[in-house]
C-alpha cells in the first residue's frame, strides 16, 4: 500500500474512533497502577493482554512474584521485518490517586494520571495496529508490544523480557510522550542513581560536642563538592534530589545519607564522574567521619542516535509531512527504555505517543488533537521498518 494512503487511512480512522480512544484511556487511568502496586499492574496487564488477543495477537503474561506482571503480544505479518512498540504499564502515582484525581476534560485537554506517561502512549499503539489490520495490512514479519511494569523503578526486573523482545528486532518503537511543542526523541542521557552514605560519632551538643562526628555537616560538605561538577564535562547534570540525617537538635548526628540523581551523553563520563567524586571525598570537612557511595544497580545508558536511528528520524519526518505538520527530533535529559533497545544496537525512535507532560496539578495532560496523526505516524513507521 501507498505510504501517504496508508497513514491517512490510519488518521481517519482514529479521528472517527476518537471518542472511543477517549473512553478507554479514562477506564485505563482508573486503575491505580503505581510501581510498588501488583494489583493495579497485574489488572493493566490483564486488560491489555485481553485487548492484544482482540486484535489476533499472541499475548503472553510474563509472572512475577513479588512486582507487577509485564506482558508481551506478537503478531504475525506479510512483511520482511520485525518491529518493536515498547511501553510501561506503571506511573509514580501512590494508590488511591486514580479516585481522588480521575480524568477529566478541558477543552481539547485530558488531564489526569497517567493519560500521558505512558497510558496513552500504549493505547496509541493498540489503536495503531487495529486501524492497519482494517486495512487489511501487515507490513511486517513480526510486530512485537512489550509492556513493562517496573519503568519508573530504579530496579528492574523485566530486563530479560526487554532482551527477550529485542532478540532479531530491525527498529524499535518507544511509546513515550512527544514532547510538549511535538518534538519526538533520538537521544538520551544516561541516567544513574548514587547514595552517599556518612557515619560520624553522636555526642550531645550541649555538653560535649567536642566528642561528636557530624555526619549531616561532613555530608552537607560533600554535597556542594559534588554539585560543583556540573558541567563539568558537556552534557553532565547532577541533582542532590533527598537528603536525611540526625534524630534530634541537641543530638550531633551519627548518620547521614543523599541521594543523588547523574545524567551524561557518554558511558566513560559516568565512570569518569564517579572517580572524581571518589577523589573529592578525599577532601572532608569533618574528621574521622566514614563516607561510602554506592550506585543503584541498575542504571539506563544513553540511547544514542546511530546512522541507523537517523535513518529512522528522517522517515519519520517524511511521514510528518504527508500528514501535513512538521517534526524535529531532539536528544532530551529524560531517561526511558529507549536506552535498553538502543543498546541493544536496534534503531530506536522514542517520543511516539501523543503530545502532553506536566500540569499544574501536579499531574499530566494530553492533547487530544494529536492523538489521530500521531497514531498515524506510528502506523507508518511500523510499515517503514517491517516492509
Amino acid at each position: 500500500m501507498d505510504m501517504q494512503k496508508l497513514v491517512l487511512h490510519v488518521e481517519a480512522y482514529m479521528q472517527q474512533h476518537l471518542s472511543q480512544y477517549v473512553e478507554e484511556l479514562t477506564n485505563l487511568c482508573s486503575i491505580d497502577s503505581y510501581s510498588y502496586h501488583k494489583p493495579g499492574l497485574d489488572e493493566m496487564a490483564i486488560y491489555l493482554s485481553a485487548r492484544m488477543r482482540g486484535l489476533g495477537m499472541d499475548a503472553t503474561i510474563v509472572e512475577r512474584d513479588l512486582w507487577g506482571n509485564d506482558l508481551l503480544g506478537m503478531l504475525h505479518g506479510e512483511g520482511h521485518g520485525s518491529v518493536l512498540l515498547v511501553g510501561h504499564m506503571d506511573t509514580v502515582y501512590p494508590v488511591g490517586t486514580a479516585a481522588t484525581r480521575p480524568v477529566w476534560r478541558e477543552g481539547n485537554t485530558l488531564h489526569g494520571p497517567g493519560v500521558c506517561d505512558m497510558k496513552g502512549g500504549v493505547l496509541i499503539g493498540a489503536y495503531a495496529i487495529e486501524a492497519l489490520l482494517t486495512a487489511d495490512y501487515r507490513p511486517f514479519r513480526e510486530l512485537r508490544f512489550l509492556c513493562v511494569s517496573d519503568e519508573e523503578l530504579n530496579t528492574r526486573h523485566s530486563k530479560d523480557i526487554i532482551q527477550q523482545a529485542c532478540q532479531d528486532c530491525d527498529g524499535a518503537l518507544v511509546l513515550e510522550a512527544a514532547r510538549a511543542n511535538g518534538d519526538i526523541v533520538s537521544a538520551r542521557k544516561g541516567n544513574a542513581f548514587y547514595t552517599l552514605t556518612a557515619h560520624g560519632r553522636s555526642a550531645h551538643a550541649g555538653v560535649e560536642p567536642e566528642k561528636g562526628r557530624n555526619a549531616v555537616v561532613e555530608l552537607a560538605h560533600q554535597i556542594l563538592q559534588f554539585q560543583d561538577l556540573n558541567g563539568w564535562r558537556d552534557g553532565i547534570t547532577i541533582n542532590s534530589g533527598v537528603f536525611s540525617g540526625g534524630t534530634m537538635p541537641n543530638v550531633i548526628p551519627d548518620f547521614a545519607q543523599a541521594q543523588f540523581d547523574l545524567r551524561f551523553l557518554h558511558p566513560q563520563d559516568r565512570i569518569d564522574t564517579e572517580q572524581r567524586w571518589r577523589q573529592l571525598m578525599q577532601k572532608r570537612q569533618v574528621p574521622d567521619v566514614e563516607l561510602t557511595l554506592t550506585h543503584a544497580p541498575d542504571y539506563k545508558e544513553p540511547m544514542v542516535c546511530t546512522p541507523e536511528s537517523l535513518k529512522l528520524a528522517q522517515q519519520a519526518q517524511e511521514i510528518a509531512h504527508m500528514l501535513d505538520f512538521s517534526l524535529n527530533h531532539i536528544l532530551t535529559g529524560g531517561a526511558s527504555d529507549a536506552s535498553y533497545t538502543s543498546n541493544y544496537g536496534i534503531p530506536t525512535l522514542d517520543g511516539l505517543g501523543p503530545i502532553g507532560g506536566r500540569d499544574h496539578s501536579p499531574g499530566e495532560y494530553l492533547e487530544i488533537a494529536s492523538i489521530a496523526p500521531r497514531t498515524a505516524l506510528l502506523a507508518g513507521l511500523i510499515a517503514s521498518i517491517g516492509s
